[in-house]
């Protein structure tokens, strides 16, 4: 059996971006460098939850945090006077101390390698899998397993029945999608499965993924039961009504399952994990409330550019089309971002394709949010975007705007 590690984690997890400029009146510039600097760090670290950061302007030293919702700085700490100089060292000591989760990481998410070892494989990963003896009788060959590294990552279910959370562990490869922006939702997907690869894994590097974890930081509700734009909530709602639908099975991901992450406040108390619980001491008027969510989703498909004939592009349009047609038409709810992005292609085990509709980010449930305004929000992707939503004008945002979507692909 494969030797399972955790990565050593070191002083280095004390991680700041820091900027420095020679004079005290060029601190909005550095300010802007870290600004710039932080897209970077979302995009190395798959488990960065905010970041810390620090400019040194002159004899000014400005401690700041960065959040998927909004950035702060404390006021200026003038090394140069006693009280700056007790400011940046109860800073750096309070820092210091800090938990895990207060770094800036994700504890709910390891990073782990298999030390690989030599092993008589009958399937071999190239080459012939045998080799002849001095008397030509056939060996089985030798091979070395590639190294594996991947995520272990709690994934925290909730039932809306039973109120009731749980929590699975769900090994993933190195992500596939990764988070590059300053203030976003921060999405993040990785292929993976909940089997142990320390148990069974593939002998290319990876994890055999049976499906795709997609985790992100989108803006809800923090009162969990009044969460309209919850995508579990879209999900498990099409698999209710459609699940009994053999035509469109496979035509739209089925939720294995998924909620708010969850995290210890400190006093041993779970709670959502959350820009609000992140800045309970900072900020009491935060504005754009967001809410670190995971949900693991199938089928696992590829980009829609892998078709490989006009039939198959055929094919997998009108796939997509006729699970719109069934969401928007028996379940009332609203896609609002139909593109290329968000078409995956599947194959199947005779090696035909179908196409599945994917990424219900931005949905909308009519039925909970009939006179909402984000009835009239542009959503969407250029250059996929209905005329409403280029124009931005005041029309209600309806299925007419989805299949317009739908046309330019």
């Amino acid at each position: 059996m494969p030797i399972v590690r955790p990565l050593t984690i070191t002083n280095a997890a004390m991680f700041a971006i820091a900027e420095a400029k020679a004079y005290a009146d060029e601190h909005v510039d550095a300010f802007n460098q870290l600004f710039c600097y932080s897209r970077l760090l979302y995009k190395m670290q798959p488990d960065r939850r905010f970041l810390w950061g620090m400019t040194v302007c002159g004899e000014n030293t400005y401690a700041c945090l960065f959040t998927p919702s909004n950035a702060y700085a404390t006021p200026a700490m003038n090394v140069q006077t006693p009280e700056g100089r007790r400011a940046l060292i109860n800073f750096f000591v309070g820092w210091s101390l800090c938990e895990w989760d207060r770094c800036g990481y994700d504890p709910s998410m390891v990073l782990r390698s298999i030390v690989p070892r030599l092993r008589r494989n009958p399937i071999p990963m190239a080459g012939p899998s045998t080799s002849e003896t001095a008397s030509g009788s056939q060996q089985p060959v030798r091979h070395m397993q590639s190294k594996l590294t991947y995520y272990e990552i709690q994934v925290h279910n909730y039932d809306p029945e039973s109120q009731e959370h749980t929590t699975r562990q769900y090994f993933a490869n190195l992500p596939m999608v990764n988070a590059d922006r300053l203030f976003s939702r921060h999405t993040r997907c990785f292929s993976g499965s909940f089997t142990d690869p320390s148990l069974r894994c593939g002998y290319d590097g990876r994890v055999i993924a049976t499906s795709l974890l997609k985790t992100g930081w989108p803006e809800s509700n923090m009162d969990i039961a009044a969460d309209t734009r919850d995508e579990c909530h879209m999900l498990r709602k099409i698999t209710r009504i459609l699940g009994s639908d053999a035509d469109l099975n496979g035509r739209y991901p089925t939720l294995v399952c998924g909620g708010r992450a969850r995290i210890d406040s400190g006093d041993g108390v779970m709670v959502d994990d959350s820009v609000q619980s992140i800045l309970a001491e900072v900020d009491t008027e935060i504005t754009v409330h967001r809410v670190h969510k995971r949900l693991v989703i199938e089928p696992l498909g590829e980009p829609l550019n892998t078709v490989r004939t006009v039939r198959e592009l055929i094919i997998v349009l009108y796939d997509v089309m006729s699970a719109y047609s069934a969401i928007s038409g028996r379940c009332q709810i609203l896609h609002r971002d139909i593109s290329t992005n968000n078409i995956i292609v599947c194959r199947n085990a005779n090696g035909s394709a179908h196409g599945t509709l994917i990424d219900f980010d931005f949905a909308l449930d009519i039925e909970w949010e009939r006179e909402s305004p984000t009835r009239y929000a542009r959503t969407g992707t250029l250059p996929f975007m209905s005329v409403n939503n280029l124009e931005q004008n005041e029309n209600v945002r309806t299925q007419l705007d989805d299949w317009e979507s739908l046309l330019s692909l």
